[in-house]
């Protein structure tokens, strides 16, 4: 428990300083006067003030906020009350402030500028912690190109693919391990590749091309896993019983079992019964009863309805392969942009229906997931934190008032018509955004206790 609250502050305080640090700095640097610099929303509970801004930190701490002299219309600037004493860590009111250095006063390409950069510096982080993690630790690598599984009707089948084949070469490319399978025929995916196949020791040139849906590439096979474990997941059953990386699972109850997908199908259909598991590690043998926790997760093919599966926290085995720097900067872009792409898919799915709204998440389930992930290792926690950033910057980007893209359309339309827009629509526009919010917030925070009543949604 006290790993899942820290992992969700630690996750949320990041990713809310991060985003106002963007506006905040870039302000500064335009002479905008920045009034409070706050994390979180409400009455403050400790306060205290460098230079002209007052830093803060509010009662609640699901967001936070950048406060700008002259964020409202010039006319709208209320005159100083001479009987109300302005103390050292209050803000400084607008009417003591220079004009020109009020938020409203400044070119649109500047106000832009300003609100471009909390999202902008979100994705930023995402890139160099991708890079950082790919840098420092390498890239998890399945350290086999032999073919486990195939999936009907897929491209690996129409390239008359089996189990059980080889993959020699992919254009003319040696291939070391599953990362680079899917790394060269994930690559210009509209392109056909020539793959070069050993079966039965023989070698044989097959053509594939890739399936794309909805922005998403489908290759229809799977790398041989055998059942050699990976990594082990704190506080779960299997960490428990004294499993560890390395492992390797030889049966559950009276099954013989040889690979990761077997342990897959055995464990995820007995969630909440006990399964006698036998495994050596290191050469010495163990054997424990195990009961599989039961977990929620997206049926397959759908993209609303929900099944319950087991799971005791284990992955497949992998190992890690160092990368160069320049290597390592050009995965970290192509996976934050990777995962920039799928967000917006996500975010288009669900404003057109075809995405289920029970797949939201509030800021119970962030915290949950937060404390999941570090519980895999800090690396993982690393990645749960890019993502949760991009997520941030996608979603601020939304044209909807008070949102930064809702700004950002207001001031694409004035560049447009030349003119301002007109004041009371504008504040409409703004207070209808306030009630969606508070109403989607209200929604995933019910969303949230239910599945504390339950399980949360995830993987194996």
């Amino acid at each position: 428990m006290l790993i899942t609250i820290l992992a969700g502050l630690f996750v949320l305080g990041v990713v809310i300083i991060v985003h106002e640090f963007g506006h905040f700095i870039v302000a500064k640097l335009a002479g905008v006067y920045v009034k409070v610099f706050s994390i979180g929303f409400g009455k403050k509970l400790w306060r205290v003030r460098h230079g002209e801004t007052v830093y803060a930190v509010s009662v609640l701490p699901f967001g936070g906020y950048v406060k700008f002299a002259g964020e409202t219309d010039l006319a709208d600037v209320p005159p100083p009350d001479p009987e109300i004493p302005i103390g050292p860590l209050d803000e400084t009111p607008d009417s003591e402030i220079p004009r020109q250095r009020y938020f409203t006063s400044q070119r649109k390409l500047i106000r832009a500028a300003i609100l471009v950069a909390g999202p902008f510096m979100n994705y930023l982080l995402a890139v160099l912690l991708f890079i950082g993690v790919y840098f420092v630790q390498g890239v998890n690598v399945v350290p086999t190109t032999r073919v486990g599984e195939v999936t009907a009707d897929g491209p690996a089948v129409i390239a008359g693919i089996a189990p059980g084949d080889t993959i020699v070469s992919i254009d003319g490319a040696q291939v070391r391990d599953w990362y680079d399978v899917e790394k060269l025929l994930i690559d210009d995916p509209d392109e056909r590749k020539t793959m070069v196949i050993r079966r039965d020791g023989r070698e044989r040139e097959a053509h594939f091309e890739p399936k794309v849906e909805h922005g998403q590439v489908s290759l229809g096979m799977f790398a041989f896993a055998s059942s050699r474990v990976g990594r082990v997941q704190k506080s779960k059953p299997a960490h428990r019983a004294g499993l560890e990386e390395g492992s390797v699972i030889e049966a559950i109850n009276d099954t013989t079992v040889t690979t990761y997908g077997d342990l897959v199908r055995i464990i995820n259909a007995n969630a909440g019964r006990p399964l006698y598991i036998r495994w050596s590690t290191d050469g010495l043998a163990h054997a424990d009863t195990i009961t599989p926790e039961p977990k929620q997760v997206l049926k397959p093919g759908s993209t609303s309805e929900f099944t319950t599966v087991g799971i005791i926290g284990i992955h497949p085995y992998s190992e890690r392969r160092r990368e160069g720097l320049f290597t390592s900067i050009a995965n970290g872009f192509q996976t934050a942009n990777a995962m920039t792409a799928q967000i917006v898919e996500y975010l288009g799915l669900l404003l057109t229906g075809k995405m289920g709204v029970k797949t939201l998440g509030g800021p119970i389930t962030i915290t949950q997931m937060a404390g999941d992930v570090a519980n895999w290792g800090f690396d993982y926690l690393l990645g749960f934190l890019a993502f949760f950033n991009i997520n941030l910057c996608v979603f601020n980007l939304i044209p909807l008032l008070p949102f930064d893209g809702g700004h950002l359309a207001i001031l694409a339309i004035e560049g447009i018509m030349r003119r301002p827009v007109n004041r009371r629509l504008r504040d409409w526009l703004t207070q209808g955004g306030f009630v969606l919010i508070i109403l989607l917030m209200a929604f995933v925070l019910v969303l949230d206790l239910s599945r504390c009543a339950g399980s949360t949604p995830g993987g194996f």
